[in-house]
């Protein structure tokens, strides 16, 4: 099984941040700059070759023309680990307004037609393409670490988001040192003493992408549960939450 991880700009003028781990937790590819669909779309073929998992942090299945989907209000009435979390309602109104595009339905409609026998929704027996969300696996899978405001926040100052960054990467040394992931340290290539705003962007895409695989993953291996939020009719989200 491959892990691909998806976080999809919502235009097609912004970076999207792509992640793709093997079996092993070894990261393969770990970038994020101004990809088409078609340019995702090609890294993706390259590793179908056997069965894929495809995370997606983006609205995939978006029925509802106006108000928001049972995904985001069922989520954000759980607690994970004790913490509630916020999700941004999605519509299709909304989103073909603001973006011209349900980009994230448009992508995965692409992938469908081009990967023979992908299944929506999580299946760890063939390739399946799921939604999902970074936050929330991060406080699925690293409850004790959570909150972790390592994205631009209107109440924070750059220096206290580049620490938040700081705390996540560094989390992310422990974890390669215990053997939890691999190869993944030197594409993260981040100095705090040297951060931009654009290079804090740059990373946070590819971070993000970095979690969405990093999180079926542990699914797939047994390290946390499968947690769904909707229907996949409806349109749904699914998390890892860490087994105690």
């Amino acid at each position: 099984m491959i892990f691909i991880g998806i976080d999809l700009a919502w235009t097609y003028r912004n970076e999207t941040g792509v992640c793709v781990m093997d079996a092993d937790g070894r990261v393969e590819f770990l970038d994020a700059a101004v990809y088409s669909n078609e340019d995702i779309l090609d890294i993706i073929m390259d590793y179908t070759d056997g069965p894929v998992m495809i995370a997606i942090d983006a609205p995939l299945i978006v029925n509802n023309e106006s108000g928001s989907r049972g995904a985001e209000g069922e989520l954000m009435r759980s607690k994970i680990h004790g913490h509630r979390l916020f999700a941004f309602n999605s519509n299709r109104a909304f989103l073909t307004r603001a973006f011209g595009d349900i980009r994230g339905e448009t992508l995965m409609n692409h992938i469908i037609q081009s990967v023979p026998g992908i299944r929506i929704g999580f299946d760890n027996r063939a390739s399946n393409i799921v939604e999902t969300f970074p936050t929330g696996i991060c406080c699925g899978l690293f409850p004790d670490k959570h909150p972790i405001r390592y994205k631009k926040k209107r109440k924070m100052t750059f220096k206290e988001t580049c620490g938040e960054m700081d705390r996540l990467t560094g989390l992310f040394k422990e974890m390669e040192a215990e053997g939890r992931v691999q190869d993944l340290i030197e594409k993260i290539d981040w100095d705090l003493r040297s951060a931009t705003r654009k290079s804090h962007k740059h990373l946070e895409d590819k971070v993000d992408a970095f979690l969405c695989a990093y999180g079926m993953y542990n699914i797939y291996t047994g390290a946390a549960e499968e947690k769904m939020f909707g229907s996949i009719e409806e349109g749904f989200i699914i998390l890892p939450i860490k087994n105690e």
